[in-house]
């Protein structure tokens, strides 16, 4: 029997919320600046390659700061978007998607600029998306619908994934996000997502080869009928499979989830009574999930 890659579900959750432990920085980060505003946090090998556009980024040792003319959001995003475009070329970063995001001080914000979504890890800036637990039961006892990400994902491929888990896109809402893409990804009809509240916001952050993951999720939970199938759409999951919690949570801590759809499960098990109160790793949880 293969080691289990954590010893307890707090241990998986430091690693995938250090923003909130007591571990410290697994890398030496500098602040990227938009105005007044520090929208990002960059490897300080990668703020040296911007000092080849100084006509666009201040670069010092301490701080690196956007200088689009003209200063406003469309200028700020042709600036950026001619120094990602270059680095795309040149294999810095990689799996261009052709899908802008948005990017503000704090979600909902007014916007401040726009930059593709492969190059956010590298910039360090943080993405929102809306992600869905599906539940169900049998037997009376509840399961989850975990999905595997298809191996042809540029993240994360071959990885569980809670049943629907999106990253909200320039001009939608979270709601719609999760519309779409519980069609796209598990082929629910909208009438069993319309108006389905968001229950809980969970907060990752963690180092990757490209730079700093940063990623707040808006958490919903689904229950569903026990005769509905569950059946990807858009080719991006490999496999669904319902799991009781004991099997969920083995996952977990086999290192078999992503540390995003890792997070939000936990956190549904703490919202659920599944892990109570009593439980020595609950408060420590709650905390470590917390935004």
């Amino acid at each position: 029997m293969k080691p289990r890659l954590f010893h307890d579900l707090t241990a998986f959750v430091r690693t995938a919320c250090t923003h909130a432990s007591h571990l410290g920085r697994e890398v030496p980060l500098v602040p990227f600046y938009v105005g007044q505003h520090p929208v990002g946090w960059l490897r300080p090998s990668f703020a040296n390659l911007l000092a080849r556009w100084p006509h666009h980024c201040e670069v010092s040792a301490s701080f690196v700061a956007l200088r689009a003319t003209p200063d406003t959001p469309r200028g700020r995003t042709l600036a950026l978007d001619e120094v990602t475009r270059a680095l795309a070329a040149e294999g810095v970063i990689r799996g261009w998607r052709d899908e802008p995001v948005s990017v503000s001080h704090s979600y909902a914000a007014p916007e401040l600029l726009r930059i593709e979504r492969s190059a956010t890890r590298h910039f360090g800036m943080i993405a929102y998306a809306a992600h869905v637990t599906g539940f169900t039961r049998r037997d009376g006892e509840p399961y989850l619908w975990i999905a595997r990400r298809a191996p042809t994902k540029s993240v994360d491929p071959d990885k569980l994934d809670n049943l629907v888990g999106g990253r909200i896109a320039t001009g939608y809402t979270v709601q719609e996000t999760v519309v779409k893409e519980a069609w796209e990804e598990a082929g629910i009809p909208a009438a069993l997502v319309q108006g389905l509240s968001c229950a809980s916001v969970v907060r990752a952050e963690y180092s990757v080869p490209e730079g700093l993951h940063r990623e707040i999720m808006f958490a919903h939970d689904l229950w569903l009928p026990e005769d509905f199938r569950p059946q990807n759409q858009d080719g991006e999951v490999a496999r669904i499979y319902c799991l009781s919690v004991p099997e969920a949570i083995e996952a977990i801590l086999d290192g078999e989830f992503t540390l995003d759809a890792g997070a939000v499960t936990v956190d549904a098990f703490l919202r659920h009574g599944i892990l109570a109160p009593e439980d020595p790793q609950f408060l420590d949880l709650v905390r470590l999930l917390a935004p």
